[in-house]
């Protein structure tokens, strides 16, 4: 018994454990072993954005007799037509495969979900996982192609209101497709694929012990391990400098676990960006979570990391997410990590009067924090001026530790040196980060991404923070509603009283 498992850029192999049925990676390179294969699993990912599959590989997958599961982007390449203009004026239409009559068009869930599965030799009943996708509308136009699975969702294009079921997947003959990851993680599911293929008992043990194997291989395959020896091979490393900076690095965080919260001024600051910067700049082992539901954001770091989504990548925030921080704490705690990574959402006093800001998280977690202020709007000056006032909100007045200001998408290095000088006179560590010189559609989280070229654009940022160690027995800081902590702020400055 031989499952595939595409890995091929824009790809997700280890988003998920896809039941640990994976026997054999499939890629650019051997994509014409398809056809010995009983099965092959199209996992998620950018597929459609990142144009990743060839017409040799797209033909190896048309000629193919044997069982095709598509999950999430999987899913869509098996489709007729992906619609992907989201926040386009017209749509914009991308063709699939055409394996089922299916057609996608935008709608944004990121929820975890009870999914209802129909009959099929996945067995029937009622599982659980999570989705995590921009266009996800579906419609079916064939009566051939039956529904597969319709999960019962809660958020649905940023909007919380009551359950609601949407059809999640569908299926024809031997192809299948969902948008719930984790939907082979089930073990009933799993487990009726596998006695539908007539697999004893014998063969299944030794599936598992083969997907173990091609775990490893995959995890050496990451984007991040692949950049960073090409980065070596080009000499760019190993400089004494970056030797003694890395064994400063590695005696500093043994038996620690160091981290930080990135909150900005604004939404669109380039969180994600510097996210997953920050990812591919760290060594050891790294653990990428969100503030809020929209996992969505965190979905390139975990590319370019090649690690799996739990259910404690995202830290939940009023009625959005799915853990909360007390559940999150423990993991981390538990987890042998070195790094951990906390991406905010919005800005950061966004919904602080409904006590649902990324600000009142960083508070309860304690975490170090880092403002993130991007100078595309108000100009290199301006950005710098919301950033000292958030600085000095949030570190003078809210209590929480600010170890300094990024600013994203800086323009001019004479500008910037004379504001990091004064930053310095006060004490304020001001790091910045240039412009990109590709920007659009594709790399935009909430948009369109193309996690393949999103990602190796984050790796050539220049960022080297200090990243402190995480005080897990920081003391809950007060409980001062924000319009209190609003008011001190502002008699700080002295401002006249004309009540």
């Amino acid at each position: 018994m031989e499952i595939g498992i595409l890995d091929i850029k824009g790809s997700l192999p280890l988003f998920e454990d896809f039941g640990d049925l994976p026997t054999k990676i499939i890629d650019e390179k051997n994509f014409k072993e398809i056809k010995d294969l009983d099965c092959i699993i199209i996992p998620g990912g950018s597929l459609i954005e990142s144009k990743s599959l060839t017409n040799e590989l797209k033909n190896e997958i048309l000629n193919f007799d044997g069982y095709i599961i598509g999950i999430c982007s999987g899913f869509q390449i098996l489709s007729n037509k992906i619609d992907i203009g989201r926040k386009s004026n017209v749509p914009i239409i991308k063709e699939g495969l055409g394996l089922l009559d299916v057609n996608f068009s935008p709608l944004v869930c990121t929820d975890r979900v009870e999914f209802n599965l129909k009959k099929s030799i996945f067995g029937e009943g009622v599982g659980f996982g999570f989705h995590c996708h921009t266009y996800g509308n579906i419609e079916i136009f064939d009566k051939k192609t039956k529904i597969l699975t319709i999960s019962n969702v809660k958020k649905i294009d940023y909007k919380v209101g009551s359950s609601k079921e949407i059809i999640s997947g569908a299926f024809k003959g031997k192809i299948f497709g969902t948008m719930v990851h984790n939907f082979l993680d089930n073990e009933f599911v799993r487990d009726n694929f596998l006695k539908h293929l007539k697999i004893s008992d014998d063969e299944k043990e030794k599936i598992f012990e083969k997907n173990k194997l091609i775990k490893k291989k995959l995890k050496n395959r990451s984007l991040k391990n692949q950049l960073t020896k090409n980065k070596e091979t080009n000499g760019c490393k190993n400089t004494s400098e970056n030797t003694n900076r890395n064994a400063e690095r590695e005696k500093s965080r043994k038996n620690r676990i160091k981290g930080v919260i990135l909150l900005s001024t604004s939404s669109n600051s380039g969180k994600t960006f510097l996210t997953a910067a920050l990812s591919a700049k760290l060594e050891g082992k790294i653990f990428v979570a969100k503030i809020g539901g929209d996992v969505r954001d965190i979905v390139p770091s975990l590319y370019l990391l090649r690690e799996k989504m739990t259910k404690y990548n995202s830290i939940k925030i009023g009625n959005r997410g799915w853990v909360d921080v007390k559940e999150f704490l423990n993991h981390v705690k538990e987890g042998g990590y070195d790094y951990v990574i906390v991406e905010g959402v919005m800005g950061a006093f966004t919904a602080s009067f409904k006590n649902m800001s990324s600000y009142q998280i960083a508070k309860k977690l304690g975490f170090p924090v880092y403002i993130v202020s991007a100078c595309n709007l108000s100009g290199m000056e301006g950005a710098f001026i919301e950033a000292v006032s958030y600085y000095h909100l949030l570190k003078k007045i809210c209590g929480i530790k600010v170890e300094g200001i990024i600013l994203n998408k800086i323009y001019d290095l004479e500008i910037f040196n004379a504001l990091k000088n004064l930053a310095r006179k006060y004490g304020i560590k001001l790091y910045g980060v240039k412009k990109i010189n590709k920007e659009g559609r594709g790399l935009i989280p909430e948009v369109e991404i193309d996690y393949e070229e999103f990602c190796r654009s984050a790796f050539e940022i220049d960022l080297d923070i200090e990243i402190p160690e995480i005080d897990f027995n920081i003391k809950q800081l007060d409980n001062k509603t924000f319009i209190e902590e609003l008011d001190l702020w502002m008699k700080s400055f002295n401002i006249e009283n004309h009540k």
